[in-house]
């Protein structure tokens, strides 16, 4: 039998990677607007691999980006693994990031859908907010954070390389 997973709000997770040095990433809120999935915030420093997780300590790093992701996905493919707790969510800074996605289909109900550019459909929002159609992602929105439900392998490929490895239309 499988075992049950259960992640809350405030989990601290640790990723090794290439067994070189260790990066933290907490969850801190679900958006409603995104599948309901997992928003994590992910730190920037690089820890050595053999370092002792302070939760208090990593919680107050800078945060290098936020993301929307399957936290279980992760977990069962052995790339992420919960090693603490926090109350310190960061306040509310998170309700400042702006998310953006490129639509390749757009129209008012099932029915009435048309094939489009994704380079000039894109739609940004804030967490559990409505999404605002903006057309081409101009250089006023250039500081989107990436809003699709990421996989886990796309998560470790930013943790890795500093930017995800798949293509996004328009960005």
């Amino acid at each position: 039998m499988a075992k049950r997973i259960v992640t809350k709000i405030g989990d601290v997770f640790c990723v090794d990677i290439d067994n070189q040095c260790k990066r933290y990433f907490q969850y801190i809120v679900n958006d409603m607007e995104q599948l309901n999935s997992s928003v994590i915030r992910v730190f920037k420093l690089h820890y050595p691999i053999d370092y002792k997780p302070i939760i208090d300590d990593i919680v107050k790093d800078e945060v290098e980006f936020y993301a929307h992701t399957v936290l279980r996905a992760g977990i069962v493919n052995n790339a992420w693994y919960k090693v603490g707790k926090s109350k310190d969510l960061g306040g509310d800074e998170y309700m400042d990031v702006l998310f953006g996605i490129a639509q390749a289909c757009m129209g008012d109900s099932p029915t009435n859908i048309k094939w489009v550019d994704p380079v000039e459909n894109w739609y940004v929002w804030h967490i559990n907010e409505p999404s605002v159609r903006i057309g081409r992602l101009t250089e006023e929105y250039r500081h989107v954070e990436m809003g699709p439900v990421m996989s886990y392998i796309s998560i470790v490929d930013r943790l890795r390389y500093g930017h995800y490895t798949n293509k996004f239309p328009g960005y």
